[in-house]
């Protein structure tokens, strides 16, 4: 059965493609939403790979299509930088220090989503908006799952077995008596994750003035959905992600005192339906600073600089990716990491920490776009969730191999780093997206 999800996947990822980039995305991101459930009630070895397909029928799609002057334009500054961080790791596959279907998984894990940092800096005003829509959509539908499983019990949804235990290990809510809601991830911080890495897109849309009433409260109502999908997977993480970009987007818009209130209210009925609930409240033992203390101890150590010691060209493609479970024994030296950069470390070298510092250090520092550009708070939120999240990465794993929140994270990275046309080069982009319907501007009536 898994195969054949694999096929669907990569047929149906291929055809949307062909129609447009944001449809592609769009199923593509269908996928990944999907992929944990999907996986859980099918385990076997072939379902591990089924948003690897819908990635390859994604990406064979494209390489098909001739992208337009503009897109060209707006990814001239990241594709350099693509480039480079794929070539490193296939110059690493070349050395046979793992096992051969390791290295593959770990040439998986380095290169097969890095070009949605392109995807992200090709996509258009309009495109955005569109994908702002869909994400809306999606969130939507994983939170009424989320309130399923909250009632039901996780139980009816995912069953035991390999692939699961992840969702079955994170009973700590509520006084270890309840599960993390993975809504349909493959575990709740995939869920918390991707939701928050949804919200520049949502939290911009709300900022075009162009947008139709129902857009409106339907981006509205999947902020608050996807506010307490963060809650309902109980990461900590994660809801500090989530806090700031809201920190960001409640005083960014400070334009007009509506757009205060209306993010007033929205957050006061996500506190109501929290402050009755025990479930939702784990994220106040973030006020335990010798806990969080003690965490960030555990995962920023000594053993970093010691890898780069030892390994200075890694130790091999795979060695530190969370590879399937039936090939965990095929690692050989197998060495444990508790953040990201000592997993890069551990797989890239140390030449492969730089690049990705540097281009890190780079990201960071691109000018962002003027005020008067209809998504420059989405793009401020974008750059929030990157610092955010690659800061982050010093006290865990798994950020560059997250389903889906990876693509959606990639996404905003080409967006921060697009660049921009130049005034006249604009308005005449902007004219044909006006002959499509879309005419990009600043809103007046944001959240409220």
């Amino acid at each position: 059965m898994s195969l054949y999800l694999c096929v669907i996947a990569a047929v149906l990822c291929f055809i949307a493609s062909r129609h447009s980039l944001v449809s592609g995305v769009f199923v593509l991101l269908a996928v990944g939403y999907t992929y944990g459930i999907m996986r859980a009630n099918a385990p076997d070895s072939y379902s591990h790979f089924i948003f690897d397909a819908a990635v390859l029928g994604f990406c064979a799609a494209q390489l098909s299509r001739r992208m337009s002057l503009a897109e060209e334009h707006r990814i001239k500054s990241i594709k350099p930088w693509t480039e480079l961080l794929i070539a490193w790791p296939i110059l690493l596959f070349m050395i046979p220090n793992q096992d051969f279907s390791v290295r593959l998984l770990g040439l998986r894990a380095n290169i097969l989503l890095l070009p949605f940092m392109i995807v992200g800096a090709r996509l258009s005003d309009k495109e955005k908006y569109d994908l702002a829509m869909l994400l809306a959509i999606l969130n939507l539908g994983v939170f009424v799952i989320a309130i399923a499983e909250f009632f039901m019990g996780v139980e009816s949804f995912f069953p035991r077995n390999g692939v699961t235990d992840l969702v079955y290990l994170s009973k700590d809510v509520a006084g270890y008596s309840a599960y993390r809601i993975p809504s349909t991830f493959i575990g709740s911080h995939a869920y918390a994750g991707t939701m928050v890495m949804s919200l520049p897109f949502l939290i911009g849309a709300l900022h075009q003035t162009n947008k139709r009433v129902l857009h409106k409260w339907l981006v509205m109502t999947a902020l608050a959905g996807s506010l307490l999908g963060v809650l309902l997977a109980a990461s900590r993480s994660h809801f500090i992600g989530a806090a700031a970009v809201i920190m960001v987007a409640m005083f960014s818009v400070g334009s007009r005192r509506g757009n205060f209130i209306g993010w007033v209210l929205i957050l006061a009925t996500v506190a109501w339906l929290v402050s009755g609930e025990q479930r939702l409240q784990r994220f106040t033992q973030l006020q335990d600073t010798e806990m969080i203390t003690q965490r960030i101890a555990g995962s920023v150590n000594m053993s970093f600089f010691e890898l780069a010691g030892t390994f200075p060209l890694g130790n091999g493609l795979g060695a530190g990716t969370h590879i399937p479970y039936f090939l965990s024994a095929n690692i050989q030296n197998p060495v444990a990491t508790e953040n990201e950069f000592g997993r890069i470390v551990l797989e890239l070298g140390v030449v492969g920490l730089g690049l990705w510092v540097a281009f890190i250090v780079w990201l960071l520092i691109q000018p962002g776009p003027s005020r008067s550009d209809p998504w420059f708070i989405g793009r401020r939120l974008a750059w929030v969730t990157c610092l955010i999240y690659f800061g982050l990465s010093l006290v865990g794993t798994g950020l560059l191999v997250s389903i889906p929140q990876t693509c959606l994270l990639l996404l905003n990275v080409g967006w921060v780093a697009t660049r921009r046309p130049e005034r006249a080069t604009r308005n005449s982009f902007a004219s044909r997206e006006s002959l499509n319907g879309y005419s990009p501007g600043l809103a007046t009536n944001v959240p409220g």
